[in-house]
């Protein structure tokens, strides 16, 4: 994944995700709109199947690159358990 960090002020931030689609982007966006210190939080992109999605976040006090860095953690976090309860869910049963 390679990324471009088109601004980046001490409370905003502006990357664009080279090559790669918005999965990444709404999730963390997801998680960032509920972040109490977030003052706003938006994706854009050119084209759903062309161009780069760019993730554009400003926070209310504190490094908004710091803000992202935690929002990933959190999203790995949650990608962990629920890859843990799809491993323990069961098959369903067959007719």
């Amino acid at each position: 994944m390679k990324l471009n960090v088109k601004t980046h002020e001490p409370n905003f931030v502006e990357i664009e995700f080279i090559d790669e689609d918005v999965s990444l982007v709404h999730a963390l966006r997801e998680l960032l709109v509920d972040e109490k210190d977030v003052e706003f939080v938006a994706t854009r992109s050119d084209h759903p199947q062309v161009g780069s999605p760019v993730l554009v976040l400003r926070t209310k006090k504190g490094d908004a690159l710091e803000t992202l860095r935690d929002a990933l953690k959190e999203l790995k976090k949650e990608v962990a358990e629920f890859k843990s309860e799809l491993k323990s869910a069961k098959k369903p049963k067959s007719k």
